[in-house]
């Protein structure tokens, strides 16, 4: 009785694995040079639509602000981020999300004129992935001096983009709604899923060797 006792628990666990990974996605990353790759891994039973943020922003320890490419709230010495490369996304539902936002912009008083202010890098790009498949997105690092004064750490840390609060119905954001009009959609056979997080984040460490002007 306790070898079948024992034999049913082995069964049952590897029974658990197997069904774990079904439910399973996966990003890791990869640093080359100036370009960083975040590569996804669809080990689900299904096709899968996902966002992936068009910039990477990295936060040095010193200073605790989300966006480290400088603005009033902040003046840093550095700025360390990762724009994803153009024309990697999935065209079919990437016009759908900029139709989204782009509506979302005009309901909110941004005309034509202002429309050019917005950074090109912003917003999020559009990715499908089929069943038991992978895909490496490029993304392409840039690491300034803001000031002659460069103090900074040597160790900087992505901001991960919270898709997790932003699909919150109570989140007050316009690109939490624009978000949430994407999910949404009718994606077919495929099913919407959030980013996942990266297992430690994402650590870059910065020399002044490694600094352009």
């Amino acid at each position: 009785m306790k070898n079948v006792i024992i034999i049913f628990v082995v069964i049952f666990i590897s029974f658990s694995c197997s069904e774990k990974k079904k439910d399973d996605f996966k990003l890791d990353y990869i640093k080359n040079k100036n370009n960083i790759y975040l590569n996804y891994e669809n080990n689900t039973n299904k096709d899968i639509i996902f966002l992936a943020p068009n910039i990477l922003d990295f936060g040095d320890e010193n200073f605790k602000d989300f966006n480290t490419r400088g603005n009033m709230e902040g003046f840093f010495p550095i700025a360390v981020y990762a724009i994803i490369e153009p024309n990697q996304s999935y065209q079919f539902y990437q016009k759908k999300l900029d139709s989204i936002r782009n509506k979302d912009l005009l309901e909110r008083g941004i005309n034509d004129d202002l429309f050019k202010e917005v950074k090109p890098g912003e917003g999020n790009s559009v990715f499908y992935l089929k069943k038991n498949e992978k895909i490496k997105v490029k993304y392409n690092l840039t690491i300034k001096p803001l000031t002659l004064k460069r103090t900074y750490s040597s160790k900087f840390k992505q901001n991960y983009y919270p898709y997790d609060k932003l699909k919150q119905e109570n989140a007050r954001y316009s690109e939490a709604r624009n978000l949430r009009n994407f999910s949404k959609l009718n994606f077919g056979k495929a099913k919407f899923v959030l980013q996942p997080v990266i297992e430690d984040s994402l650590f870059l460490r910065i020399s002044d060797k490694d600094a352009t002007n």
